[in-house]
């Protein structure tokens, strides 16, 4: 069953495990703790047991389940097994449109041990249906502005919540029973907030990359989408004549005349003012939570300033 949350979010409860007497032994929990407490996951705290332990006691009262003092010290101190993880940070860039153009360079110029990513919507997967670990990355200002599913519950639209939400870069690993395993992560406490950020890291290092990709480009978010990789490697310096069917190369270029670019003049050179390392991005340390969130009670109380 669904246990409500603040405001509009919720986590799933299912019972598990068997006492021979037609009685559950064991409650497990699905959602995201950090929604169902704050009413946003924008940002949120890297403490896993304080958060789960908050969610737990929520959902006990909500169902009328009277835990025992051993069962709230156990889930207190993080003594219960994890089925999977999901961990996300956001990273600053200059505009929206930077962030969604780095996305689309992403597409083209990265792969992981699972291959080349795929995409769906806005958001790019490695991995997707890997039965393991996998990445994901969208811009989360545009998630926001999506289906109900991620919109801000009206309580929140006020806030400074969505502003900040407009340029970042959104990169969400997830860790699924089979890697949780094989890490040795038996127990919901061998998370502690370092290894969180360690296993993010390690992870995102397993994407490569090409150097570098042209950023800003005013003109490649105005294009229609079935132009804008041949935009990309015709800025890139590609031959396209090289790589598309005749019958496409003279489409495109007719189709790209309008916006000023004649992919007929090989572009030898790209603009180097305009070009950011992809892989700075991802170095780079994810974004602080901002001073405010804290201030207005925006985020849970065992998140680091």
């Amino acid at each position: 069953m669904s246990v409500p949350g603040s405001y509009e979010s919720s986590i799933t409860v299912r019972s598990s495990g068997g006492d021979g007497g037609g009685r559950a032994t064991h409650i497990t929990l699905s959602g995201n703790p950090s929604k169902f407490l704050q009413g946003h996951n924008v940002f949120g705290s890297d403490d896993l047991l304080s958060l789960v332990y908050d969610v737990y006691k929520i959902v006990c009262s909500s169902l009328g389940i009277v835990p025992r003092l051993s069962d709230l010290r156990k889930v207190k101190e993080g003594d219960y097994r994890l089925i999977n993880i999901d961990i996300n940070y956001s990273f600053e860039l200059p505009t929206r449109g930077d962030v969604l153009a780095w996305i689309r360079a992403m597409e083209f110029k990265s792969k992981t041990r699972h291959g080349r990513p795929s995409k769906r919507g806005g958001t790019l997967y490695w991995g997707k249906s890997s039965s393991r670990w996998a990445l994901k990355v969208y811009c989360k200002g545009e998630e926001l502005e999506g289906g109900k599913k991620h919109r801000l519950p009206d309580q929140l639209k006020e806030t400074p919540i969505a502003a900040w939400a407009d340029n970042k870069l959104r990169l969400e690993l997830r860790l699924l029973s089979k890697e949780i395993q094989e890490l040795g992560i038996g127990q919901a406490r061998d998370m502690t907030i370092s290894r969180i950020e360690t296993l993010f890291s390690q992870y995102v290092k397993r994407i490569e990359m090409n150097e570098q990709i042209a950023l800003s480009s005013k003109v490649q978010l105005e294009l229609p989408v079935k132009f804008q990789s041949t935009y990309i490697h015709w800025n890139n310096g590609v031959d396209l004549r090289s790589i598309l069917p005749e019958s496409t190369y003279y489409r495109h270029r007719k189709g790209l005349l309008p916006y000023g670019i004649d992919i007929g003049l090989r572009k030898e050179h790209a603009d180097r003012s305009n070009v950011i390392p992809l892989i700075r991005v991802l170095e780079a340390a994810p974004v602080s939570i901002p001073d405010w969130a804290f201030e207005q009670g925006l985020i849970h109380s065992s998140a680091r300033a």
